[in-house]
This record gives C-alpha cells, structure tokens and sequence, in this order.
C-alpha cells in the first residue's frame, strides 16, 4: 500500500525529530556516565538497545511500526506496514531492518516502554505524551486533509 507522504509526516516525523540534535545513551552504560550526559543536556534518549546502526534502524521500525498500528485510517489508507528501515552510517554503509530483525530475539529484544525521552524533546510534540499515548494504544486519527 502507498502511504500519503503528509500524513505519514505527522506523528512518525515528531519522534524521528527527536533524534536530531540529541545525545542518544544506552540503558546499560556506566550509571554515573547516564546521570552525567543527561545532567548536561535537555535533549537526551535513552534505549534499551546499544545506540548503533544496526540497532537504530530495529528501533525506529518498532517506533514507526507502533505509530501505524495506532493510526485510525480515515483517508482509505489499507494495509500500511513497514517494509523496511534504513539507518546510513556513511554515504555508502548502512544497516536495514526488517520486520523479522526489529522482532529478533536473537539480536536481542527490544522493550518499547524502555525507551526514554527527555523532558524537552516531549515539551516539543505536538502532545508531551505522544510516546506514552503510542505505547498504550491510544488511537491517532489521521486528518482527511492534509
């Protein structure tokens, strides 16, 4: 299914936008390094995932993946899904995820309600709860017009 480039800008853009121009920390690092970056930054994320490629692109299918399974379609939108997500590294090396790696046991499990944003990233949403709303299901209805 092609999915309307504007009403996909919505809500997956806001948490992608949440990335850039922030500190991106993993759950496991030294808890005294954690405490420090996120002292010394408004913007920080923390996942539950190391923060690399390869890991990003899992992440962010599961975020964009979540986004669609909330979305009330209400424009004839059928069958949306994600096919694929790729994350560059440099202008030639990148990782891409599937389904079948963002769901991967093997490359480790990735707990959604695990990742964390900053105050000021969610101060910076369209709603300071979109994250929460997204992990509880809460339906976002796409506008007929764009």
């Amino acid at each position: 299914m092609v999915y309307d480039f504007g009403l996909m800008k919505l809500r997956i853009k806001e948490l992608l936008d949440a990335f850039d121009h922030s500190i991106t920390l993993w759950s496991k690092d030294d808890k005294a390094y954690l405490e420090a970056m996120q002292k010394h930054s408004k913007r920080w994320i923390v996942l539950p995932v190391s923060p690399s490629a390869e890991q990003f692109s899992r992440v962010i299918f599961l975020m964009v993946e979540k986004i669609i399974d909330t979305t009330l379609m209400v424009n004839g939108e059928r069958g949306v899904e994600v096919h694929s997500i790729i994350v560059h590294e440099t202008d030639t090396g990148y990782a891409q995820s599937f389904a079948k790696d963002a769901h991967s046991e093997l490359m480790g499990n990735i707990d959604a309600t695990k990742i964390e944003f900053s105050s000021q990233i969610q101060s910076e949403w369209s709603s300071p709860t979109l994250w929460h709303d997204i992990l509880e299901g809460k339906p976002i209805q796409n506008p007929k017009k764009i």
